[in-house]
């Protein structure tokens, strides 16, 4: 099975850091404040730190949970920063370099999460990577990434999840 056969890609959208201004228009997760601020945790979409002044299309809003996960990296080993916003009534949108994961399942996108943050997961997607001085992953190659060891029942998603939190 592949991962774009359980969730559903949000392709990033530009934001330039000349637009993100405090308490104005919609929170948006950078890439940069993943890696700085954000990542291997879970904050409330309230709490995202950044506002996008600009205006935004309103369907590229997201109104439900998501998985935030920078594209690019400056090293092959430093890939693999998840971070899980948790929809909290304050709408937000996923920012340049900034892929958002989305599920039917909220507890099966919880379990999705601690799959993908595993050390195993990484270092697979890492050789996904491509590049030579700055490397990215593409969506394409993102959604055809093989689960392995992929736990289908719901109660085993819970356990792991829960065990781990």
């Amino acid at each position: 099975m592949k991962l774009q056969e359980k969730i559903q890609f949000h392709k990033p959208i530009t934001t330039s850091r000349e637009f993100f201004k405090d308490n104005v228009g919609v929170k948006c997760v950078h890439y940069g404040d993943i890696y700085k601020n954000y990542s291997g945790k879970t904050i409330p979409s309230s709490r995202i730190i950044n506002n996008f002044a600009n205006q935004v299309s309103s369907d590229k809003l997201l109104y439900c949970d998501s998985i935030i996960v920078p594209d690019v990296t400056e090293t092959v080993s430093d890939w693999g920063h998840f971070t899980y916003i948790k929809y909290d009534g304050t709408p937000y949108i996923n920012g340049t370099h900034a892929v958002a994961l989305t599920c039917q399942s909220e507890d099966e996108l919880k379990y999705i999460f601690r799959y993908l943050s595993s050390n195993y997961n990484r270092k697979r997607l890492q050789t996904l990577l491509n590049g030579s001085t700055v490397f990215q992953i593409s969506i394409k190659d993102f959604g055809r990434f093989l689960l392995e060891k992929y736990h289908e029942s719901q109660a085993e998603q819970s356990h792991i999840v829960d065990s781990k939190c």
